[in-house]
Parts: C-alpha cells; sequence; structure tokens
C-alpha cells in the first residue's frame, strides 16, 4: 500500500477548487455592489432566517475546524481517515462550505446571487474530486471503496 503522501498533498484540490472558484466569487461580489436587488431573496428577510443563517455558519465554522483538525493529526500517519466528521462525510472541510457555510452565508443576506457561489463551488468540487478520489483508491484499495459505500460524500447523514 502507498503512503499517500507520494500522491497527494495535505491540501488536496483545495488549492484548485479555490482558483477556480475565486473569479466567479469576484463576479458575484461586485454584482452585489453595482446592483444590489439583483436576485434579492426579501421574502427571507424574516427574524428566524436570520437566527437559521447564524445557526448555519456556526455550524459550518465547528464542522471546518473539526475536520481541519482530524486531518492535521491524521494525514501524516498515511491510514485512511473515517473517524471523527469523517465518518460523516468523505470530504468534510469541503463540505463544510457546501452544506453550511456559503448556505448560511446566503440566507443571512437573503441573497440568491450568493447562493449561487454554493452551485458553482459544489459543480467545481465535482470536477475537482475525481483525482483525489482515484488517488484514495489506488492507495487504500478495498478499504476506501468500502469506506465509499458506507460514507456520503458531502452531506453529512449518515446513509
Amino acid at each position: 500500500m502507498k503512503s499517500p503522501h507520494e500522491s497527494m498533498t495535505p491540501g488536496g484540490v483545495g488549492p484548485m477548487l479555490i482558483l477556480i472558484t475565486l473569479p466567479y466569487v469576484a463576479l458575484v461580489l461586485i454584482m452585489m455592489n453595482l446592483m444590489p436587488d439583483f436576485l434579492k431573496l426579501s421574502f427571507l428577510e424574516v427574524t428566524w432566517v436570520k437566527y437559521l443563517a447564524y445557526v448555519l455558519i456556526g455550524a459550518g465554522v465547528i464542522f471546518w475546524i473539526s475536520s481541519v483538525i482530524t486531518f492535521g493529526r491524521n494525514f501524516s500517519k498515511g491510514t485512511l481517515i473515517t473517524t471523527g466528521t469523517y465518518g460523516l462525510c468523505r470530504n468534510p472541510i469541503y463540505a463544510s462550505f457546501i452544506v453550511f457555510i456559503l448556505p448560511g452565508l446566503a440566507l443571512l443576506f437573503a441573497s440568491g446571487l450568493l447562493f449561487s457561489i454554493t452551485i458553482v463551488f459544489y459543480l467545481n468540487f465535482k470536477l475537482c474530486i475525481h483525482g483525489e478520489r482515484m488517488i484514495l483508491r489506488r492507495t487504500f484499495g478495498d478499504a476506501y471503496l468500502q469506506y465509499e459505500k458506507e460514507v456520503r460524500e458531502v452531506l453529512p447523514i449518515p446513509k
């Protein structure tokens, strides 16, 4: 069994994902500044939605921190990480943004434009993650294949 260090950096596809998503984020922020009412979801501007937004963002930050700590403690060991947030989904660092933080920000600002970042980020994730998944399959073999069957890709809900 090869060590993942031979084929994969600790950042995985993260830097590429950020690089290809950042221009869209910049475009959205410019559009929000120039046309603040474009894709404004005014019906979401109610108190309980704001509270939900804060809960999502807070949960996302906690989920992200927990995932980064778990990953940091285990990556150098060269073993497949399946505990903590990695027991809830296979890509919890990305999931923290896709499921919690970005939708939470969209709710907080009642913005369809901000929500579109979630969609673009997820689509870019799907484009980028294939290579990382192939490395993990090659490195961990049947153990990773079983992990794929048992644990969802980004939705942190047990199967």
